[in-house]
């Protein structure tokens, strides 16, 4: 039987979004996919993937975004499909186009509130292109689904028709944490505006025998190494620069807490899953995370980790200091190890599955 063709549009790197490699890996056990994105490395994680890279001229901001989703267009109105992926708002004005001029269906997979980032909190006009390629896409939209249930009730309210939260889980671990975890932080993911990386680095001041180890890049990388490299502490703080998933869990076994820190004015980040924070328990690895809504959901019935109200430097510190030695930070430990059969990608991918499958019956 000939599977069906599904082409996946994102403007991220492949080798670098986990979530992204999850799907792909539970489509294509029933269903052909090709994967076109934004080359940003030369090395792929799966060499037998179908990928096509999209090269454009322009490598970030408006004018980047329309070439993109131009030479978007143009592929997607020449490839083989049954059904087309958008992954993100980014890629909505191709994909939509394309699937409109061409009678196809196409799946929206919306991994935030992309015009509640903080990168368009003071860009009125881009803000209001981006809500009305929105407005006109979305509704075409066979399938949508996001991140979590908070995401899914508030773009249900706002589009009027379904969407169904697809968790950012990791697959199920056998493997178990360091016995005696190194003193170390650990940020991994995007560094730009809103993720308290400030914050992080600040805290470093009053943590002396903790190292913060920083993972990814992003828009603030320069100004933030530059920053720590005045700080009296900047021995203590390293960047690790972008790993992929299997240099990430390396560095994630040796930590003592993962840091989930975020700035609540952002609505993207206030109703926030990360997928580290499942990262980090499935690790066995607590967590620091706001006390937002999803944060709060999960961590009243497992206690997987730590919750904190406001980015403030010296309330980090003093937290972490309370569970240096305490007897609960062994008992965080031990829920994430005992509680992360709960969600894995295992799961998720079944539902996943269950969704696409009712598109080709």
């Amino acid at each position: 039987m000939i599977k069906k063709r599904i082409i996946i549009s994102m403007t991220s790197d492949w080798n670098y979004d986990q979530r992204m490699q999850r799907i792909v890996s539970a489509l294509q056990t029933e269903y052909q996919c090709k994967i076109l994105h934004r080359p940003n490395s030369k090395e792929r994680v799966d060499k037998n993937m179908d990928f096509k890279g999209i090269n454009c001229y322009f490598k970030k901001g408006p004018l980047f975004y329309a070439e993109f989703n131009l030479r978007l267009l143009v592929l997607l109105m020449i490839e083989k499909a049954d059904l087309f992926y958008a992954v993100d708002s980014d890629t909505l004005a191709g994909v939509g186009l394309a699937a409109k001029l061409r009678g196809l269906r196409f799946v929206y997979d919306s991994h935030e509130w992309f015009t509640e980032v903080p990168e368009l909190t003071h860009k009125k006009n881009v803000k209001k292109i981006w809500s009305a390629i929105e407005k006109w896409t979305i509704p075409w939209a066979s399938l949508c689904i996001t991140v979590n249930e908070s995401l899914a009730d508030l773009f249900r309210q706002k589009w009027k028709k379904p969407f169904h939260p697809i968790l950012n889980v990791s697959f199920r671990s056998v493997e178990l944490p360091s016995q005696e975890p190194d003193f170390v932080l650990l940020y991994q993911g995007a560094l730009n505006k809103g993720r308290g990386l400030e914050c992080a680095i600040d805290t470093m001041q009053f943590l002396e025998k903790y190292t913060l180890r920083i993972a990814g890049d992003g828009d603030l990388k320069k100004e933030l190494e530059t920053y720590a490299d005045t700080l009296p502490w900047k021995s203590r703080i390293q960047f690790l620069g972008k790993l992929t998933p299997v240099e990430l869990k390396v560095q994630t076994k040796r930590a003592r807490f993962g840091l989930n820190l975020l700035d609540g004015s952002s609505k993207n980040y206030y109703y926030s899953l990360a997928n580290k924070f499942f990262d980090f328990w499935q690790a066995g690895i607590p967590s620091i995370n706001m006390e937002f809504p999803e944060y709060r959901r999960f961590n009243d019935e497992y206690n997987v980790g730590l919750l904190i109200s406001e980015l403030n430097s010296e309330k980090l510190a003093k937290l972490i200091k309370k569970y240096d030695n305490h007897s609960e930070y062994g008992v965080l430990r031990a829920n994430c190890l005992k509680y992360r059969s709960a969600f894995t990608w295992e799961k998720e991918a079944e539902k996943l599955l269950t969704l696409f499958r009712s598109l080709f019956t």
